[in-house]
């Protein structure tokens, strides 16, 4: 019996109990950052707290989950469920922090919309976005929408008059969704929805001057950036575009054939229904240069 106890302590005292420690920068919520702000918006989000644990479970995105751990000074485990994959992190104090910025165990009905320094919202905005947000691109009626939802009605609208105010949108449109549970429990949630123009403005705020230290979904920030194309190409007159290619054909093809048929720019323009200056911006897109520059060595568009 004395031999088997000596023996346990011996492989006790030999084995690195400091290969099962893990650390995180406790203080990390204290100090607004561009980070910071992110990580709290998809806490906001997508984050659970359970005692003195902290986590979010992805079913993708395994990255982003790296790069909160690297923001966090963390080395916690990422670990790889049946479904999905989890970060979580264990401390009192983060989780103290965590309330007195509005967030509790239960969080979908129960949170508080935290003070933020305006210099941070876009960041926390973003880090809400990524975790309940959502970008819509319908490329055959040309319309781009994008939108939030949250559990907490109250909590919604107090982040829609601040978004919309720092983007200088309209306040969207707010609407209550519900549904029934495989348990049979109805289920409410809040929506909000900005539409063509205001969705770009609430696009282009979440991911415009992004450093390198910023955080983002990378799937989401490629879908912003194609929302974003879609709605300057259609300003630009892409909608016209695409009816006139439906009715003649490439428009490449249409321009040089007009050209060569006789037609000078203002006529070009009249025929296909449109202003000169768009076919001005058209020759340039198509890269129609014999016809561009005769069009301009004649003065009969102007550039």
């Amino acid at each position: 019996m004395e031999k088997s106890k000596e023996k346990r302590k011996l492989v006790n005292s030999q084995f690195n109990w400091n290969r099962f420690s893990y650390r995180v920068n406790i203080d990390f919520f204290k100090k607004w950052s561009s980070q910071m702000a992110y990580i709290l918006g998809f806490t906001f989000a997508d984050g659970n707290i359970y005692k003195t644990t902290l986590s979010w479970d992805l079913k993708e995105d395994r990255e982003l989950l790296v790069r909160i751990n690297k923001a966090m000074d963390s080395n916690y485990p990422i670990s790889k469920r049946k479904a999905s994959f989890r970060l979580r992190l264990s401390n009192p104090v983060i989780i103290d922090d965590l309330r007195r910025l509005g967030i509790f165990p239960n969080k979908s009905k129960n949170m508080n919309f935290p003070i933020i320094p305006q210099e941070y919202f876009s960041h926390f905005a973003r880090g809400f976005f990524d975790g309940d947000g959502w970008i819509y691109i319908r490329k055959s009626r040309n319309e781009i929408s994008a939108g939030f939802s949250s559990g907490s009605k109250k909590y919604l609208k107090k982040f829609v008059k601040n978004l919309s105010s720092c983007s200088k949108s309209s306040d969207g449109n707010l609407r209550i969704k519900s549904k029934i549970t495989k348990r049979g429990i109805r289920a409410i949630s809040y929506q909000v929805d900005y539409f063509w123009e205001n969705a770009y403005r609430v696009l282009l705020y979440l991911y415009s001057g992004l450093t390198k230290r910023d955080l983002y979904l990378e799937r989401k920030y490629k879908k912003h950036k194609e929302a974003i194309e879609l709605y300057r190409w259609v300003k630009s007159g892409g909608r016209k575009w695409r009816v006139i290619e439906k009715k003649f054909g490439p428009m490449k093809e249409t321009l040089s054939d007009l050209w060569k048929a006789g037609y000078n720019g203002p006529q070009i323009a009249k025929k296909l229904g449109v202003h000169s200056s768009s076919i001005y911006r058209w020759l340039i897109s198509t890269n129609t240069r014999p016809v561009f520059k005769e069009i301009r060595r004649k003065g009969i568009i102007d550039g």
